[in-house]
């Protein structure tokens, strides 16, 4: 397998992104996908887009999954370290852009940045130590001061003075299902089929190469299979004998009824985050570090959603609509896995946390790992064989 340079790639992945351009494919490549959340979704297109005969697998519906329970930030903020993990996401934050592009209207990014404060001393101290961490690295974020603050949210109504602020410049967010859908229909555009209901039951391999899957509606020969499938990834990946560690992350979003635009961007408030969806709902998270789930998640939900509602004066009277109970696919140390393990040459894995915003990079480099048959050099850190060392 061929080693390419990220910088070499990411020139052709913009030329591919350009109207009516296609790379040839070598030979005919049959790629079965299973999940049909964003990460999924993603790479079936960009495999479509370069010609490749693509079937999606989706056991229930596309973004049923964790994709549909994401808060869905697009960023690559403090939490996104070491360096080479804080590029990736930078990166496919831009890479956002061209599936802008590429997708027109039916792709919408709720770009303004992110807006984040803190209102004890010590927090306050993190987030400055962070902010120079990140502009170290290139990051467009700066602290602010309380006029900026107004000016970026005049819609916030602070009951504690804020001891430091930063606005994270290049952030947005997005609707995960409508992003989702509407990669999901690029794809069939592009010559993809998706099947759903459709469960995987069985890999059927012949000294380590794959021979077809076995499924709930029959059996579909391929030349690779992708294994996308967030939480069910250890065990579709373990019917072909790999062994995928994730670990327990769940997540409680409350959603409230839609309301007039009462937020500009996604604010990341002391208590979590908070933004307001395209159809104007507003959204509210408990917090990113796999907050426990309580027993009564209606209260908990009432509870984040009535401090969000504490900030925004406008918002008093906007009442619960629904709660979310996310299962977060989040490998063991926190990392992406990425790529075909050592001796499965048909089997690509593709299981993260933040794969909303890695989602558009992901899927345009797994398309190239695939089709051009090379290794990205970007990708190197996420290999499954990490666990195995």
């Amino acid at each position: 397998m061929r080693r390419r340079k990220f910088l070499q790639l990411f020139s052709g992945v913009s030329i591919s992104a350009l109207p009516g351009f296609r790379f040839p494919l070598k030979t005919s490549r049959r790629v079965v996908i299973v999940g049909g959340g964003i990460i999924g979704s993603s790479i079936a297109y960009h495999l479509a887009r370069r010609g490749a005969e693509v079937t999606i697998c989706e056991k229930e519906a596309p973004a049923s999954g964790a994709t549909s329970k994401s808060f869905a930030w697009i960023n690559a903020s403090a939490e996104k370290r070491p360096y080479h993990y804080h590029r990736i996401n930078r990166l496919s934050a831009l890479a956002y852009r061209h599936l802008e592009a590429e997708l027109g209207g039916d792709f919408q990014v709720q770009w303004g940045g992110t807006l984040e404060w803190a209102e004890k001393e010590e927090r306050a101290r993190i987030l400055r130590d962070n902010v120079e961490s990140q502009q170290s690295f290139g990051y467009p974020t700066h602290l602010i001061s309380d006029n900026k603050f107004k000016t970026l949210e005049p819609g916030l109504e602070l009951e504690n003075p804020i001891l430091a602020a930063a606005w994270h410049r290049e952030e947005g967010s997005i609707d995960p299902e409508l992003a989702t859908r509407a990669l999901v229909e690029a794809a069939l555009s592009e010559g993809a089929k998706i099947e759903y209901p459709c469960e995987v039951t069985g890999i059927d391999l012949n000294g380590g190469s794959l021979r077809q899957i076995k499924t709930s509606l029959g059996t579909i020969e391929a030349d690779t299979l992708v294994v996308a499938a967030g939480v069910d990834t250890p065990k579709l990946a373990a019917m072909a004998g790999l062994t995928v560690p994730l670990k327990d992350s769940p997540g409680l979003l409350a959603h409230s009824v839609p309301s007039n635009r009462l937020l500009n961007r996604l604010v990341l408030a002391p208590g979590g985050g908070i933004k307001q969806k395209i159809d104007g709902s507003i959204v509210v998270s408990g917090g990113f570090r796999g907050r426990p789930v309580s027993d009564d998640p209606t209260g908990q939900a009432e509870e984040i959603l009535s401090r969000a509602k504490g900030l925004i004066p406008d918002a008093r009277d906007i009442g619960l609509a629904r709660y979310t109970i996310g299962w977060r696919p989040l490998p063991e140390d926190g990392f992406p896995v990425i790529g075909f393990p050592r001796g499965t040459p048909n089997i690509y894995v593709a299981v993260m946390h933040s794969g909303i915003t890695l989602a558009p990079l992901v899927g345009r480099l797994v398309a190239s790992e695939i089709l051009d048959d090379v290794r990205v050099d970007l990708l190197e850190p996420y290999r499954l064989s990490r666990f195995e060392e």
